[in-house]
């Protein structure tokens, strides 16, 4: 009887020491198939969309919109779909980069979050045998080959039409400012209106204040519109970026390869981007008009008007008060254009 309790306990011990390497490799399942990740954000599906919007910025370039390793960078980037080499490995190479791969993480491009955020999104990609789960024994000197060099048995293949128009509006097009997408030239000059919107209105009694920051909001609206050709935008601006991703959406859904759901979507992305289009030439008009000797009163209250409409720029307008902003007209704005982008496939 001794002799049996003994052997209970080593099995009961054994299967106990497995129980606890598995916790403490902060293992968690992911998927119908029951496979593994260590990243803590895995199944969020907050962080998933968050990841989307990250991976679409900064990885869909070389690895493509379905990271299926066919994007228009760098040649035979990895199909992260099949990626296995564990979560760490992932992040390692994300900050410290691998060959001719950027270190995103070390150059201040990526936090931390949002490589999880990555991650998680491409958990949502995986596929079978795929693996984000550390080895319970993780080797320092293990080499990170996770990203860059896909596997030599496939050749790389082109990608899609209507993908290369969709990847101008979010990832990258010649002649931007730093060659970025068109979505992000669009934030980025937006940004830079809505902080002198917001100077120009703080004071609305100071006349001289709402003028001076009137310029620096149409310059980066509409640089072509200012007269002084001098202010703090990129030079771009949110009129020509607009007018931009309505272009390159009627161009990808005009392909003759373009998929069912870039059909779909391109209307919502277009509506959306037109919008943005007219609030922002009403803009431009307004600053016009305050520049031009509009009196002090109404240059407070165009001023006002500059910074609300530059709000549904970014978020959408409530148009018909339902309490909800679609993209349709006269309600979408970049918010909803980069939601519609994210459900192209």
């Amino acid at each position: 009887m001794d002799t049996q309790l003994l052997k209970l306990a080593v099995i009961a011990a054994t299967v106990a020491t497995m129980v606890l390497a598995g916790a403490s490799n902060g293992a968690l399942a992911v998927g119908d198939e029951g496979t593994k990740s260590s990243n803590p954000m895995s199944g969020d599906k907050d962080a998933e969309k968050a990841g989307r919007t990250v991976y679409r910025s900064k990885c869909a370039y070389c690895h493509g919109l379905r990271a299926n390793g066919r994007g228009r960078g760098l040649p035979n980037s990895a199909d992260l779909r099949k990626y296995k080499k564990g979560y760490t490995h992932f992040i390692k190479t994300v900050k410290e980069g691998y060959k001719t791969m950027p270190p995103w993480g070390a150059a201040g491009e990526i936090s931390d979050d949002a490589i999880a955020q990555v991650g998680a999104y491409l958990e949502t990609l995986a596929k079978r045998n795929a693996n984000w789960a550390d080895p319970v024994e993780e080797s320092e000197n293990a080499p990170s080959d996770l990203l860059i060099l896909a596997s030599t048995t496939s050749e790389p293949t082109e990608p899609k039409a209507y993908e290369v128009h969709i990847g101008h509006i979010l990832t990258g097009l010649p002649g931007t400012p730093g060659d970025v997408g068109l979505a992000t030239i669009l934030e980025e000059e937006l940004a830079i209106a809505q902080a002198h919107a917001g100077y120009a209105a703080a004071d609305l009694e100071d006349w001289a204040n709402i003028q001076l920051h009137t310029h620096h909001v149409r310059h980066a609206v509409d640089p072509a519109a200012e007269t002084s050709g001098q202010g703090p935008g990129l030079g771009y601006g949110i009129v020509k970026a607009a007018d931009g991703i309505v272009q390159h959406m009627e161009f990808s859904r005009g392909s003759a390869d373009a998929s069912e759901s870039a059909k779909i979507h391109s209307v919502h992305v277009i509506t959306a981007a037109r919008n943005i289009a007219a609030w922002a030439r009403l803009i431009v008009d307004r600053c016009g008009q305050i520049i031009g000797g509009a009196s002090p009163v109404s240059s407070a209250f165009y001023a006002e008007e500059n910074l609300e409409q530059l709000g549904w720029i970014l978020n959408g307008h409530d148009a018909n008060g339902d309490g909800t902003i679609s993209w349709e007209e006269g309600e979408g704005g970049l918010a909803q254009v980069k939601a519609h982008l994210s459900y192209i496939e």
